[in-house]
């Protein structure tokens, strides 16, 4: 080795590989979330389309208020304003009274007022 000279080595290509690496970590994060997303989305409209269903027929419950409640979690998933832990609750509460397979109205409308309560919404705001 001469006087002046520097010695490469393999660091451009460790650091090249490593760009390049979290460059593909970024693509799959964005990948994932627009995944989960899609989803969440696909679950709540499943579940809108399960409680229209089964409440159809039940007086008490008005499917015009089902629509909006669960348009307003539609809405409020991406921009991040649902409370998990009531979500978590709502949830538990759902398996529970759909546990005998039939819903009453009662059951529906309390469903209704936690989902509206898990994103925030108060009675007569939407």
């Amino acid at each position: 080795m001469q006087i002046g000279q520097k010695k490469v080595g393999c660091l451009p290509i460790v650091a090249g590989i490593l760009g390049l690496a979290l460059l593909i970590m970024i693509i799959l994060f964005v990948l994932q979330t627009l995944f989960i997303q899609k989803l969440v989305v696909m679950a709540v409209d499943l579940a809108e389309v399960e409680v229209l269903t089964q409440t159809k027929n039940l007086e008490g419950v008005d499917p015009e208020e089902v629509k909006m409640t669960f348009a307003g979690l539609r809405k409020a998933l991406p921009r991040g304003k649902v409370h998990f832990r009531k979500a978590r609750t709502t949830a538990n509460y759902a398996q529970k009274a759909r546990g005998d397979d039939e819903w009453t109205a009662d059951e529906v409308n309390t469903l209704l007022y936690m989902i509206n309560e898990t994103i925030g919404v108060k009675k007569g705001e939407k």
